[in-house]
């Protein structure tokens, strides 16, 4: 079937409708005619309007004369009338009263042909909402005793206000516009404009008690090829279906079971690649949840380098090879040193043919012939009598000098060649161990969002001076005799001065301090002068419980002091011995460190 405008045009949604508006606005045209239309009365209210007036009996009477059932038959009345009903609901008819849209069989009621600027489906006349609310504001602007708004209008028309907000304006000046334009016209002109006007909005806008016929439901689907499909089977057409059935018949099947296992199969050996089932897929990481784009980087068509999933995947099939750039790029240097480099250039030219220009076809098969399938040429490929008989034949007759598709048959031999030969020991080679080797070795390193980052850390912390002891002195303060006094004096006074709350510190300068004995006692006494009472211990008995000794005290304690950056206040201590006044070391400006007499 061939598919033209005519054929797209009976495809769209309404195309189907408009024939059956088109029957019926011929019967509405032959109804008109003065000489086989309907007799109808004429209203002498005004000689130069026509005002043709018929009953429902009228048009039920012309309806079974023109549309007889046989010839000697006529229509029926309730045929007749079913199809005067579709007339006046569709808007062709209107009676006069405007309140009921059905036709009666009966001399009472009046009804009027509608204008054809009124049919349905009109270019000159649209049904839109803004139509609409210029319609209802032009009412609301007149004699509200002849042209009130129904309930049902003036919902709609608060609702289209709303929509319109920003379109205020411009209904009201299209409104009063209208209404100027009725003024000039003459009193039976306009009482028959406005009984057009309304029954057309009453046929597009009803009320909710009264059905829409022009309603439009869902969007049929509807194609060339169901209609194709929809015509009649005839004898040819069951053949046809009789020989599908037979070559369906002949069809290889598989079974389900073995579909399954080719499925699974498959996912186990892929699953690994998708980073929705294994999160790993996505090394370094997943730019989509990290935003770091290092993972589109190592994975171009082209890298230097390729990653260990994407030198694994080569191995699956030769097709996964050639398919990826690198992969191909990889193999035809391998082919090089195989000395069968043509095998792969070949195929790769082929597969370039059939997207080049169409200007430069002509001269890529030219050349791709001389260079490849020519006898004597340098890159000459392997292929069999047969078919190079198939591709000069394709060239000539078949596809003609400048097909794309001409050197397919030599480009299927060359590929199943090194499927079977090259592809295997291509595996098996060096060349692709040592890429797996080095991809296995390839460094994700996941670059920095903020590359100063570190080097604001290290210029933050302070250094450290070294705090290597002079050999001098044998030992200073903060040795095992002064952490026994700083925690003496710490269980007694409670740990509230700096000093308990801090570990011992020293001068960095030994050439005002002396040697100190190393014989240790058991016992010390000292006295402590602070700020507050002084407290004196004169012996320290073996079984008291110092708070140091709790796990993770003194830890804690050196931490807070690091964390507030606290530098202790030197306290000076004095001796309960006078003998040892003389030897007690004078206090430095750069010592922080309790200072001890002997």
């Amino acid at each position: 079937m061939t598919i033209c405008q005519e054929t797209m045009d009976l495809d769209h949604d309404s195309k189907p409708r408009h024939a059956v508006f088109t029957k019926m606005e011929a019967i509405i045209k032959n109804m008109q005619q003065d000489d086989k239309g309907i007799t109808s009365r004429n209203r002498k209210t005004h000689p130069l309007v026509d005002r043709k007036i018929f009953s429902g009996s009228d048009i039920i009477e012309w309806l079974r004369r023109r549309f007889p059932e046989s010839e000697t038959e006529e229509m029926g009345v309730k045929e007749a009338l079913h199809l005067a009903n579709l007339l006046c609901q569709y808007g062709y008819i209107y009676p006069v009263d405007l309140k009921t849209v059905t036709i009666k069989d009966d001399r009472s009621t009046e009804y009027r042909f509608q204008t054809p600027f009124y049919w349905p489906f009109c270019k000159q006349k649209t049904a839109d909402s803004l139509e609409y609310a210029i319609y209802l504001q032009k009412r609301s602007m007149r004699n509200k005793n002849k042209h009130e708004l129904e309930p049902h209008e003036k919902e709609a028309y608060e609702k289209l206000l709303k929509f319109f907000c920003d379109r205020k304006d411009f209904i009201k000046s299209q409104a009063e516009e209208q209404v100027k334009e009725l003024k000039k016209k003459q009193r039976q002109d306009k009482m028959l404009g406005d009984q057009q006007e309304r029954a057309f909005w009453r046929i597009h806008r009803p009320p909710k008690s009264q059905v829409n016929c022009l309603e439009e439901g869902p969007k049929r689907n509807i194609h060339p090829n169901q209609m194709v499909a929809r015509k009649k089977k005839n004898k040819d057409w069951y053949r046809q279906e009789i020989a599908f059935l037979k070559k369906s018949m002949d069809r290889p099947r598989m079974k389900f079971s073995k579909a399954f296992e080719c499925y699974c199969t498959r996912w186990t050996q892929y699953h690994e690649y998708d980073p929705f089932i294994e999160p790993s897929a996505a090394q370094p990481s997943n730019p989509w949840i990290t935003d770091d784009p290092t993972l589109w980087e190592l994975n171009k068509p082209l890298v230097p380098s390729p990653t260990e999933l994407r030198v694994k995947k080569w191995s699956f099939s030769f097709y996964e090879l050639v398919s990826d750039l690198t992969g191909l790029s990889e193999f035809e240097k391998y082919l090089e040193k195989e000395y069968s480099q043509e095998n792969i250039r070949f195929w790769n030219e082929v597969e370039q043919l059939k997207d080049c220009p169409y200007k430069q076809l002509r001269n890529r098969m030219d050349q791709i012939y001389k260079e490849f399938l020519e006898k004597g040429a340098n890159c000459e490929v392997n292929v069999d009598s047969k078919t190079m008989e198939q591709v000069h034949k394709n060239l000539e007759e078949k596809f003609g000098p400048r097909s794309r598709y001409a050197f397919d048959p030599a480009q299927e031999h060359i590929y199943n060649l090194m499927k079977k030969d090259s592809y295997a020991r291509y595996l098996r080679s060096d060349h692709y161990k040592q890429l797996l080797t080095q991809a296995k070795q390839h460094p994700f390193t996941k670059k920095k969002f903020f590359s100063w980052s570190n080097k604001s850390k290290q210029q933050a912390q302070p250094q450290q001076r070294p705090t290597t002891p002079s050999p001098k002195v044998a030992r200073r303060r903060g040795s095992n005799s002064s952490d026994r006094s700083r925690d003496v004096s710490s269980d007694v006074s409670g740990g509230d001065s700096p000093v308990h709350m801090s570990a011992p510190h020293h001068s960095y300068s030994t050439s005002d301090l002396k040697e100190l004995g190393n014989n240790q006692k058991s016992a010390l006494s000292q006295s402590l002068k602070g700020s507050d009472n002084s407290i004196s211990i004169s012996a320290i008995s073996p079984n008291v419980r110092r708070r140091s000794d709790d796990p993770g005290r003194g830890n804690a304690l050196a931490n807070n002091r690091r964390s507030k950056l606290e530098v202790p206040r030197p306290y000076p201590l004095t001796a309960t011995s006078d003998k040892r006044k003389s030897e007690s070391v004078p206090f430095k400006s750069n010592s922080i460190a309790p200072l001890v007499e002997k």
